[in-house]
């Protein structure tokens, strides 16, 4: 049976025992009833926060590596929960906001934000029990294997503690990471405007982003404690929320591999970069930087930071592909009487057709040669800030006027040149 046809079970009867509840919720997922929920209130003693264990000695250490970072003002990790319970709730229980976004959203919060926070909803108590009863389990091994390890080894029998201790806050810090970058993640998408059409829409799919992409990158994401890749992540995070499949495995190891440098460069050529495609940058036809008439291969772009060297940098992590002169034609940009309708190109954020002056001579084609973003790349390039450039920008409209064509810029409203609608008189 298709799952478009498959009917939801009916949700346990008010007067259920606690025990036919928790066996409804075992084979169920609260993903699939989010339109049954509704708005409650609540109040969260964050400062409570700590994993239970039944030796004394032992919760007295983890009250002690809450305290710890609750006062590290480094780690506002009481802040950033408040925060995305908040945020997250909210998307997760707004009706405007279409029905595979708030799953995608609760997925999300469900399998990123579960160390820092206990979710306050009522189907997820008893997965917290049972994380809880894991978290006491890993105690009890750890004891044994310190206490093993003091025998065998004939170590200081505080050191396995203080191992026990630095991995425990290394735990911590990597999931304040995960759950901040959720948190920014989150707040992307309360911004979000979108389609009233779609807000009333019966989802009858099974678009929710994959487990493994999220092991991926939570793998990735936790290392990172720079708040600008914080900030990319989160942006990769939210575009996958609302779009799953837009951003491949690949893209995600990518991203946690980039060092400063290189990280430096991508910005750069996305700066640089024009881009044909949909105004949203989800349908990318073509992404390159045009090298004006000369060859890469030979430093054409080295006067705007990408000579030879750093242009196999950025082959070397697969951002580009290695031929650095290969062409697109990009004759669906040029507006004229027999190309009455045409596609925009996209350059610093803004949108560009080329007009036609007197002297142009019309060709089944216009090839535009230069250094081509990657399928990495390229879905990279969404998510990477971009720096103005005015001395490659004007050497770009000059290259164009020298090819009898003027760079005008359209709105971005409405990227779309209509008949009616002329740049160049």
């Amino acid at each position: 049976m298709e799952a478009k046809d498959r009917k939801k079970d009916p949700l346990p009867s008010p007067d259920a025992t606690p025990e036919e509840i928790g066996e409804f919720w075992d084979t169920h997922s609260l993903v699939d009833y989010l339109d049954e929920t509704h708005e409650v209130e609540f109040s969260v003693n964050l400062n409570s926060r700590q994993i239970s264990a039944p030796n004394p000695s032992v919760e007295t250490k983890n009250i002690k590596m809450s305290d710890d970072i609750k006062h590290n003002p480094s780690l506002p990790a009481e802040e950033v929960s408040s925060d995305l319970l908040e945020t997250a709730s909210e998307l997760i229980l707004d009706s405007t906001i279409p029905k595979p976004i708030r799953k995608n959203v609760f997925k999300a919060l469900d399998r990123l934000g579960s160390a820092l926070i206990d979710v306050p909803v009522g189907a997820l108590e008893r997965r917290v029990a049972e994380k809880n009863a894991e978290s006491e389990s890993r105690i009890k091994i750890t004891e044994t294997v310190n206490a093993q390890i003091v025998e065998q080894l004939k170590v200081d029998p505080e050191f396995p503690q203080r191992a026990s201790n630095t991995f425990a806050k290394k735990i911590l810090r990597e999931q304040y990471n995960v759950e901040k970058i959720l948190n920014y993640a989150s707040n992307i998408l309360k911004e979000k405007k979108y389609d009233k059409t779609e807000q009333n829409t019966e989802d009858t799919s099974d678009n929710t982003i994959d487990d493994d992409w999220f092991n991926i990158f939570e793998k990735e994401a936790c290392q990172k404690n720079s708040e600008d890749i914080q900030r990319r992540f989160a942006r990769v995070l939210a575009g996958e929320i609302e779009n799953p499949n837009s951003y491949s495995i690949k893209t995600l190891k990518t991203l946690g591999e980039l060092d400063k440098g290189t990280s430096e460069l991508l910005k750069k050529i996305c700066s640089l970069s024009v881009s044909l495609g949909s105004p949203d940058d989800q349908h990318i036809i073509d992404i390159r930087v045009p090298v004006l008439g000369g060859d890469a291969g030979n430093n054409a772009l080295k006067k705007y930071g990408l000579g030879f060297s750093q242009l196999n940098i950025l082959n070397e992590y697969s951002l580009v592909i290695s031929n650095y002169n290969s062409w697109r034609d990009y004759k669906l940009s040029i507006w004229d009487k027999s190309n009455p309708v045409c596609l925009p190109f996209k350059h610093q954020e803004k949108n560009w057709v080329l007009s036609p002056l007197p002297e142009w001579i019309d060709t089944d084609a216009f090839k535009i040669s230069g250094v081509s973003l990657s399928k990495v790349g390229s879905e990279l390039f969404r998510i990477v800030e971009k720096d103005p450039i005015p001395e490659y920008t004007n050497d770009l409209k000059n290259y164009f006027q020298n090819q009898k064509l003027q760079m005008v810029e359209v709105p971005t409203s409405n990227p779309i040149i209509y008949p009616t609608v002329k740049p160049n008189e």
